[in-house]
């Protein structure tokens, strides 16, 4: 019975609808589990004893399994924490109920007074699977923490052809070897040192299966597991946390993801990639950014200059004093005032620098960091808003594009504008602490607010000073989103996330286009620069114990849609230099930074091996000389910033090949020596070549 319903589903002579509808007359049993297929040949089945999944490509052996359809995570009554698997042996019932493209299968655990639907669907190769907050429920004592959906779906075992694929940092590979048990939870979108996108992935030999978070992604990880169990197998799934004290009111979000089961040619990393950059076309309406760039002068010009930050003052870090005030405030540290802005952006026009987008640190009331959400008056010290006025004309005299820095996570007590009111609040009601820097002890502003009484201000100010181009908003892609719990304002993590894109959208807007520190890829819709992909400085990913391999899986989805700057390794590097040939390698775009290290102890600072800071002109001449090189590479490739990677494989030992949309590669040779193409071409030691089609 099970074989002649798959085949009449998988037919093309008749209807879903009376597939359906001689399926719903078929008992319901082991032996006979729901099916489903489309025009492309998926099948799959729902067992609907215990609810385990299979799915498959018509025209591919593999079978991809599931153990269980999920795992809860619980306080009991006492208000212990446990984790039960949904199964019949630990008491739950299910109940499968047949729908247009698919089926419903509805849990209940009446011991705990739990019961969730999971409702499965299929589309072309992909099939969805969800569970709506609505038919959560919860009629006991007991309380619901978190989700793990389809544990350890498609698992590989130890010495297995292939690998997982995590969307860590720009990306990592897990081969099926040599690894200790372990299961390992990355977060998404909690940093950008964690998982930026909320994408993930098997490869197993010849077929992949690509998983994307569509629904809950804001309260998800992903659990990573290595060697597990009697199998030693090896598997990536999603876990969402549906609350994060027995308190908490659940999650209020649908939880959904998306499993595209991939054709051959297209199952590997890439492959995911580009997934996932086409969803981000079709459902999330993101645009490639030559077409953003085609009604945005100002974006158009950074996507072809170099960005160079300059850090003018700063309060002394680490701070004695944490909570400032007017009479115990240090004094600014001035590293270079307007008038010395004017200095560096001269010996740029002299030797020849044509595109820059030169970014101003500090240039706010007491420094970077110094009093925020304050911005103005114009720090005096630094010579005041007539000097920044005109030092902001002259730059764009000479051609170059002069953009601001500012911050809006961030409130300290100094301030002017200081209220307990519009501070992100913890469960118990006190404000959320951040780091401590040139302002002192700083508190998390709940985004919303920032919003409200800040942004709208502020950018429309800061734009009549002159500034023009991308202005940069510190740290809103970086960390977060978070929760706020006071009850005037209270926000989820999604909530907070989409008051981050409307903070960055408003910014756009007044200048002409906005960037960011890092690559949280919920702000796509309304970024267009970030500063790092990669956090190497603090979690080193090849440290990971899940980690072998490195990949540009990031870059594959947003090449072509992004400016990105690769990490803060990358920082000031110079041609010849590994940061530097990693920076081509992955199609990123060079960061400078006068004054960057900033931080009282040297070996805290944390951009770049080293800082541009120079005494005199001549010094200040040697710098720009280096970073006319730089330049000149921008120029070189600023036109592949509007294509898409389509390829990146290795060719030889430190040699690495990139290829883009346009069909131009880059080779990139790490090695001492130069390193000879098949074709003849020689790849110059510690270099980089453009190749045509």
């Amino acid at each position: 019975m099970e074989s002649k319903l798959n085949r009449i589903v998988a037919g093309h002579n008749i209807g879903t609808a009376v597939a359906l509808a001689f399926a719903a007359a078929l008992p319901i049993g082991v032996a006979t589990p729901v099916s489903g297929a489309d025009g492309n040949g998926l099948k799959w089945t729902v067992d609907a004893e215990a609810g385990r999944l299979t799915v498959r490509r018509a025209e591919d052996k593999t079978e991809w399994r599931g153990e269980w359809p999920a795992v809860v995570g619980y306080w009991d009554a006492t208000g212990k924490e446990r984790s039960q698997a949904v199964t019949p042996s630990e008491g739950w019932k299910m109940e499968r109920k047949l729908t247009e493209h698919g089926c419903q299968l509805m849990c209940r655990q009446e011991t705990l007074g739990f019961s969730l639907a999971l409702d499965f669907t299929a589309s072309d190769d992909v099939l969805k699977v969800g569970a709506r907050a609505a038919d959560m429920a919860e009629s006991g004592a007991a309380r619901l923490k978190t989700l793990r959906l389809l544990r350890r779906f498609g698992a590989a075992c130890e010495s297995d052809e292939g690998h997982l694929v995590i969307a860590q940092q720009s990306g990592a590979l897990c081969h099926f070897r040599d690894k200790k048990p372990g299961e390992h939870f990355v977060s998404v979108y909690q940093s950008s040192c964690q998982c930026p996108m909320p994408l993930f992935g098997v490869v197993r030999g010849k077929s992949a299966v690509a998983g994307i978070i569509t629904g809950g992604q804001f309260d998800a990880r992903v659990c990573v597991s290595t060697c597990w169990g009697p199998q030693k197998q090896y598997a990536i799934d999603p876990v969402f946390t549906l609350r994060s004290f027995r308190e908490e009111t659940r999650l209020p979000d649908d939880i959904a993801v998306e499993y595209h089961f991939l054709p051959a040619s297209e199952a590997n990393w890439i492959g995911m990639g580009k997934r996932y950059r086409q969803l981000n076309f079709t459902q999330r309406g993101i645009r490639t950014l030559r077409e953003r760039a085609a009604a945005s002068p100002g974006l158009a010009y950074s996507a072809g200059a170099l960005e160079v930050r300059i850090r003018l003052g700063v309060k002394p870090v680490p701070c004695e004093v944490k909570e400032q005030t007017s009479e115990t405030e240090p004094p600014l540290r001035i590293f270079c005032d307007f008038n010395r802005v004017r200095d560096i952006l001269d010996e740029f026009h002299r030797q020849g620098i044509k595109n820059t987008e030169f970014c101003l640190v500090g240039w706010n009331r007491g420094g970077h960091d110094g009093r925020f959400p304050q911005l103005f008056p114009v720090e005096p010290k630094l010579g005041g808003e007539a000097a920044l006025r005109a030092t902001i004309k002259h730059g764009q005299s000479l051609g170059y594009q002069m953009v601001a820095h500012d911050c809006y996570t961030d409130a300290y007590r100094i301030s002017e504008d200081w209220s307990e009111e519009f501070l992100r609040k913890k469960p118990d009601g006190q404000p959320r602490k951040g780091g401590a820097w040139g302002g002192g002890q700083s508190y998390n502003v709940c985004l919303a607010r920032a919003y409200e009484l800040f942004a709208k201000r502020n950018f429309s100010r800061t734009r009549t000073l002159g500034f023009k181009g991308l202005h940069y908003s510190d740290v809103l892609s970086i960390i977060g989103p978070f929760p706020c719990y006071d009850t005037k304002h209270p926000q989820t993590r999604r909530q907070d996330a989409e008051a981050t894109v409307r903070i960055l959208a408003l910014a756009q807007k007044t200048f002409g286009g906005v960037q960011s520190e890092g690559s949280l890829d919920y702000t796509v819709p309304a970024l267009d620069r970030l500063l790092y992909v990669d956090c190497d400085k603090w979690l080193p990913l090849m440290k990971r114990p899940y980690v072998d391999t490195l990949a540009p899986l990031f870059e594959t989805v947003y090449h072509g849609t992004l400016l990105y700057s690769l990490s803060t390794d990358t920082v000031n590097s110079q041609p010849g230099e590994a940061a530097y040939l990693k920076t081509i390698e992955y199609g990123a775009a060079p960061l400078a930074y006068f004054y960057g290290h900033f931080m009282l102890d040297p070996t805290k600072n944390w951009l770049g091996k080293r800082d541009y800071r120079y005494d005199d002109a001549a010094s200040l001449k040697k710098i720009v000389a280096n970073l006319r090189r730089v330049s000149d590479d921008v120029e070189r490739l600023k036109h592949l910033q509007m294509e898409f990677i389509e390829g990146h494989r290795k060719i030889a030992d430190e040699v690495f090949e990139t290829t883009y949309s346009n069909g131009q590669r880059v080779v990139v040779n790490y090695r001492e020596q130069p390193h000879k193409l098949p074709s003849g071409a020689a790849v110059p030691a510690r270099g980089w070549l453009l190749l045509e089609h």
